[in-house]
């Protein structure tokens, strides 16, 4: 059916690293300021996801026309390369690019209504996203093909969305929120690896010149290690200076998934189809380490 393959194009597995950012600066410019617009969050929420949804149906339909992604979706690791549709010819190219254009289109109509209603820094917040996410993938900066994509995310998908979410809310640029939006980035730097040791040799093949494919699998593993290491010494460092609440150490509950995920990698990283037990604990992880410091912030 369609509507089935248009889901599995909108990898809703990954929702959660588009909207998640909102609710964390949202949960900051509440604990600060006391303050919360119903209306605003829903719409930058909206926003996102539709952002998540076009910036993921894009890398997908330019690593297929370029010839980076070859796996239809029932010889693939679920949780690297694209969907496969475009591949198993599910979704068509012409249709896949056309949603994703709809899908920026909107969301560009919501980031200028905010920009008109709370302020003209939004306008900017949401220029400096629209370049990450549509360059990650397209020419001229290709920032995935040229093992910048790594560190563009960690920035689109930290601090970009919980600045913004914030200053919606608040009416204000911190430096706090900013600080906030390293968790989420961080998590998803670290979960672009993992993803991105499954897709090795089609990546190696095809020029995508990641980090992974510059230094290989095991280096590969190490640096997924060393990321979510980075990610609970931040959390537990900055709730001890009290940057953060002291409510926001419970994220470190999420370690035991991150244990499982690193365990899986070491055992795996050679074979694309055992190490998506690593992919699928790094969700877990991102979920809960998120859904927790957000929780952080309002106890």
């Amino acid at each position: 059916m369609k509507a089935r393959a248009w889901i599995q194009a909108f990898r809703l597995k990954f929702l959660p690293q588009g909207v998640m950012p909102v609710l964390i600066g949202t949960a900051v410019a509440y604990r600060a300021k006391g303050v919360f617009h119903l209306d605003m969050f829903l719409l930058a929420f909206i926003g996102m996801m539709l952002v998540q949804f076009g910036l993921t149906m894009l890398d997908d339909w330019h690593d297929y026309m370029r010839g980076t992604d070859t796996s239809a979706t029932d010889v693939k690791n679920p949780y690297s390369g694209g969907s496969g549709v475009l591949v198993d010819g599910s979704i068509t190219p012409r249709e896949m690019i056309s949603v994703v254009t709809l899908f920026y289109v909107i969301a560009a109509g919501i980031g200028f209504y905010l920009a008109v209603v709370r302020g003209i820094e939004v306008f900017y917040i949401m220029l400096a996203g629209f370049f990450i996410s549509i360059f990650y993938s397209l020419k001229p900066f290709q920032f995935a093909y040229r093992g910048a994509g790594e560190f563009m995310m960690l920035l689109g998908y930290g601090p970009t969305i919980t600045v913004g979410a914030y200053f919606i809310q608040a009416q204000e640029l911190t430096f706090q929120s900013f600080l906030a939006g390293l968790l989420p980035g961080l998590l998803m730097w670290t979960m672009i690896i993992v993803n991105e040791i499954p897709d090795y040799v089609e990546d190696k093949k095809n020029g995508k010149r990641n980090l992974v494919v510059r230094f290989g699998r095991e280096a590969g593993v190490r640096l997924f290690a060393g990321g979510l290491a980075a990610v609970y010494l931040f959390i537990g460092f900055a709730a001890a200076l009290g940057i953060f609440p002291p409510g926001t150490v419970f994220a470190l509950l999420s370690m035991p998934f991150a244990g499982r995920a690193t365990r899986h990698l070491k055992e795996h990283y050679m074979d694309r189809f055992e190490v998506a037990a690593a992919n699928r604990e790094m969700v877990k992880v991102y979920s809960a380490t998120t859904l927790l410091f957000t929780i952080g912030f309002l106890i």
